[in-house]
């Protein structure tokens, strides 16, 4: 009867082991995937910033366009 109950437990522990590393490297790839994702949202905004000082307030070319 303990015997049972104790193989019992020590599969139950070995299948929470093997779920916890599962979800530590999915949450470790998805860390590594967010900070690659908000780089790029960095390089994206810096290019729209400077876009818009180009352009003054965004809404009209400070430049002439070219067929002028």
């Amino acid at each position: 009867m303990i015997e049972e109950r104790l193989d019992a437990l020590e599969m139950k522990f070995s299948y929470s082991e093997e779920t916890v590393e599962t979800l530590n490297r999915i949450v470790t790839e998805q860390a590594k995937e967010i900070a690659l994702l908000e780089s790029h949202l960095e390089k994206l905004e810096k290019k729209v910033s400077d876009l818009m000082e180009e352009t003054g307030d965004g809404l009209r070319p400070s430049r002439r366009p070219p067929h002028y």
